[in-house]
């Protein structure tokens, strides 16, 4: 199988957003290349009034100048999707009394328009968020530079890691390849103590179309820790094992809905009432394994009628 070109992705990565957000309280955004005040609070928003898709992306940030952002993120950003998130942008702006930038992490193939400042514009006025085009950035150099940062014992670029695989505009196997760099470099960052589990697998779930199957299971086999069980005690020391459980559960129906999208009502009610983190842990790997929904199932029924 040959590996996919990671341009042709149906879901984005709402989760793995919001696992960045959380790290980031009490830093900055500079992560993605935008300066701000230091993060005070994280939410969501949906506005009520607008038919919400799938798997947008809802986050909302308030640093410490007070001032709001709403993060979308979007891959292959098209003239059309400027227009949805137009809608959104003065939903949002109307409850928020206009203290609102929109922030668009986009990477792919990016609509830029005729003059190329990605923007739509009407008779009555013009919306032009702010876009972080990651498809202008080389992805290898900047892998590069981050490893010559961390033999310096700099590792303040370690959070940049989880974006860099969408970085540039390869394809196919140059893409495959350099996702493959990033997981390799961060095992070995975890294994020395100097990367959170977290950030380890939100990488696993952003890289999973660009690396062939077997051979993104083999490197989770190998790495060994990227382990359902250790997020849980993770999060279950900080506050409590119901909410590492919690925190375990989430994170398989993730990768589930990266993996297969939409997801039924079933899944979900039979997934939350699992409350051991081996079997979350087994299913997190079946559901990388799985070519389809239906294998997922099948194993997910098996456990139920175990449990």
């Amino acid at each position: 199988m040959k590996p996919k070109n990671g341009m042709s992705y149906d879901q984005n990565y709402d989760f793995i957003l919001k696992w960045m957000t959380e790290l980031l309280r009490g830093e900055t955004l500079e992560v993605i290349g935008l300066k701000t005040g230091k993060i005070k609070e994280v939410f969501t928003f949906e506005p009520v009034d607008i038919a919400v898709t799938s798997g947008r992306v809802d986050i909302m940030i308030k640093d410490d100048k007070g001032k709001l952002y709403h993060i979308e993120e979007q891959r292959d950003l098209s003239k059309e999707d400027l227009y949805r998130f137009a809608a959104y942008h003065f939903m949002g702006a109307k409850q928020y009394n206009n203290k609102l930038t929109d922030v668009i992490i986009a990477s792919g193939n990016v609509y830029a328009g005729k003059d190329g400042k990605k923007r739509i514009r009407t008779p009555s006025g013009t919306y032009r968020p702010i876009v972080i085009d990651l498809s202008e950035r080389n992805g290898l150099k900047t892998l590069n530079r981050i490893r010559e940062e961390i033999r310096s014992d700099n590792l303040s670029s370690l959070m940049e890691l989880v974006f860099v695989p969408l970085y540039g505009k390869e394809t196919g196997l140059e893409r495959s390849q350099l996702a493959e760099e990033v997981i390799l470099l961060e095992k070995d960052l975890y294994q020395q103590g100097k990367l959170s589990v977290r950030l380890l697998a939100a990488t696993f779930i952003i890289v999973n179309k660009m690396i062939d199957k077997n051979k993104l299971n083999d490197l989770w086999e190998e790495i060994k820790m990227v382990d359902i069980l250790e997020l849980a005690r993770e999060k279950g020391l900080e506050e409590g094992i119901e909410k590492g459980l919690l925190a375990a559960r989430e994170m398989l129906l993730d990768a589930l809905m990266e993996s297969f999208g939409v997801l039924p009502t079933h899944i979900f009610e039979k997934i939350k009432t699992i409350s051991h983190p081996d079997t979350l842990r087994g299913l997190f790997r079946v559901a990388l394994k799985s070519k389809n929904l239906e294998q997922f199932i099948d194993r997910l029924n098996q456990v139920s009628l175990q449990s």
